[in-house]
């Protein structure tokens, strides 16, 4: 490889594209829900927001990084109608890119509270236009320089909240209404969505590393074993914040959860510690906003508008329709995300397995279409037709 980028700072990279807002507000909720039962609620949250997304990258990236390609198995038409949902309502402007603006101004608003949301959003897009400028740099600045730096102040919230760490209370909940729950709010980190559509950025990064004459399976071997890093990376830190918070959940009943990590820190640390803390919040999910922002600004320009607009116009744009839905705040995003992702997750989850299997064990593409949409259909059946009867 020249200027080699090694394998932990791609998998850095990876986990830094994908801890955003959703990360860290989730595992907070549920450790604040489910009390002294976070163990089996965890390892339902770390199948739906860790295994799941590795599973979604591994696939994508078997169709080096075309997530037009890997969609393709279940129709032209209904691919293109899937990814216009995704880019723009689950992981666009109007979804989680949005939903990081929020958190980000959350973690800082105690300290800021005579700032209004649109201008400490408009100050950081300023801050993400120019980090975004030059497109095919952003997985090296996230790996290299934003990814430790993210890492690093999480880390050290988590060492003095283990260090804090009071008696769990007995929960109501069960072991198993603990982990069905954990599967659940797992789906609304939306990662594997998050992999699927970072895979292009992730393999084409890597790619440059490359001589051009190296087979593509090396960079895709690359990528996943860079997977598997983002996976350990993801999985420490959303156990260790559900743990945290699952101690400390007497003190959070009644706090915003846009607010739950802001506060927690502040409990924990003090009013001068919690600051570099929620820092660390601001600077975790502006990041996570700056790679979902490359991704739709390319998805608008070259895919939905055809190039009739230049990538530098179509980020000024993505990042203008964020200051404006900053407005509707985090439960008012996640009005918009919740259906969406609920109704079809599990659909693409079941595609990213056939589509592993179709490239690794020959499955038989006929069989891909009839599967995933019959999915669809239970999904549909589940979610709103059998409750409309019982």
């Amino acid at each position: 490889m020249k200027n080699k980028l090694s394998i932990f700072s791609l998998g850095l990279a990876i986990f830094t594209m994908l801890f955003g807002a959703g990360n860290i507000v989730f595992p907070l909720i549920l450790g604040r829900e489910v009390g002294s039962q976070i163990t089996p609620s965890m390892i339902g949250f770390l199948i739906t927001a860790v295994v799941v997304p590795i599973i979604g990258l591994s696939s994508a990236i078997l169709f080096e990084g075309d997530y037009k390609k890997f969609l393709g198995n279940i129709g032209q038409l209904p691919s293109i109608i899937i990814i216009f949902i995704i880019m723009v309502f689950l992981i666009g402007p109007l979804g989680a890119t949005t939903r990081c603006f929020i958190l980000s101004y959350s973690a800082m608003k105690y300290y800021i509270p005579f700032i209004p949301i649109w201008a400490y959003t408009l100050f950081a897009a300023i801050l993400i236009f120019f980090l975004t400028y030059k497109e095919n740099k952003v997985v090296d600045i996230l790996g290299t320089v934003l990814g430790p730096i993210k890492f690093t102040l999480l880390l050290a919230i988590i060492i003095v909240g283990m260090a804090t760490l009071m008696k769990f209370q007995k929960s109501a909940v069960t072991s198993i209404e603990g982990f069905n729950l954990g599967v659940k709010t797992g789906y609304f980190t939306l990662d594997m969505l998050g992999t699927i559509f970072f895979a292009r950025l992730i393999y084409d990064s890597i790619k440059t590393k490359f001589d051009k004459l190296v087979h593509p399976k090396k960079i895709i071997y690359h990528c996943l074993k860079a997977g598997v890093i983002c996976a350990f990376l993801l999985g420490f830190i959303y156990f260790s914040f559900g743990i945290i918070s699952a101690s400390w959940a007497s003190k959070l009943q009644g706090v915003p959860k846009e607010q739950l990590l802001s506060i927690l820190s502040i409990k924990i640390l003090g009013q001068g510690t919690g600051l570099l803390a929620n820092i660390a919040v601001a600077v975790a999910t502006l990041v996570t906003a700056t790679a979902l922002t490359t991704l739709f600004a390319d998805y608008l320009t070259f895919t939905l508008l055809k190039g009739k607009i230049s990538y530098h116009q179509a980020v000024i744009l993505t990042l203008t329709i964020c200051i404006v839905m900053v407005n509707l705040q985090f439960d008012g995003i996640m009005k918009i995300i919740s259906p969406i992702a609920v109704t079809i997750y599990p659909s693409l989850i079941v595609l990213s397995i056939l589509n592993i299997f179709n490239k690794t064990l020959n499955l038989k593409e006929k069989y891909i279409k009839p599967t995933v949409w019959a999915t669809f259909i239970v999904t549909i059946m589940f979610l709103y037709i059998v409750p409309a009867f019982v």
